[in-house]
């Protein structure tokens, strides 16, 4: 297994804030239970030091991250761990969980071509009358992140789509979709621009290919 762990340098407020969060992480990654989800197997607290952890499936692999710093990559085998993506965030979606942190250092590919979606540490349910995150606290990597959660808007399912094909862009670009000098930058990307079209930086993508991102984004 691995172990995920949690030490908050504060105390009082902020400790139990994020001990909340922690614990939530917890319970929404144990009761998602697909093969493109990483498997949560326990969660507990050292009796000696009070440290929270949680025994995770070990994953032995490369994320999307590493693989798309290589540079792009043909947009047959993108497309393939997207849509393995896919299917796990439709099932958690299903589920009632929205990632909100859907990025390519958060997918890890297996040495079987398999992907696995990992942390749904800022992941909500939908139908949870208690927020983790404060009014107005931005939460996501802004590269990645969906314009209604960049302006701390209510958000669902669909912002975990927009997330997945700015990766999916990302991996058949080599670069991100709305990248910036700055985060305001970024962020005032996401919010208010297109990304270039694909076809006019890679050759060979097909038109349905750049169509469904252009939807989804």
């Amino acid at each position: 297994v691995g172990l995920k762990v949690i030490q908050p340098s504060a105390d009082g407020e902020a400790a139990r804030v994020f001990e909340e969060r922690f614990l939530a992480e917890a319970r929404i990654a144990a009761a998602l239970q697909h093969p493109g989800i990483v498997v949560v197997h326990d969660v507990g607290r050292d009796p000696a030091t009070g440290t929270l952890w949680i025994a995770l499936e070990l994953l032995r692999g490369q994320t999307l991250a590493e693989l798309a710093a290589a540079g792009p990559l043909d947009w047959r085998t993108a497309l393939v761990l997207v849509a393995q993506v896919a299917r796990a965030l439709h099932h958690a979606h299903r589920q009632g969980v929205v990632h909100r942190d859907v990025k390519p250092a958060n997918v890890v590919v297996l040495p079987t071509g398999e992907a696995k979606v990992m942390d749904f540490g800022i992941a909500r349910l939908e139908s949870a009358r208690q927020r983790l995150t404060t009014t107005g606290q931005f939460i996501g990597t802004p590269l990645y992140t969906a314009p209604e959660q960049a302006k701390t808007e209510d958000v669902d399912g669909r912002a975990d789509i927009f997330s997945l094909a700015a990766v999916a862009y990302t991996l058949l670009a080599g670069h991100a979709a709305f990248m910036a000098p700055t985060i305001p930058g970024i962020v005032h990307r996401v919010v208010y621009e297109e990304p270039h079209p694909l076809s006019r930086l890679v050759r060979g993508v097909p038109d349905d290919v750049e169509r469904v991102l252009a939807r989804a984004l």
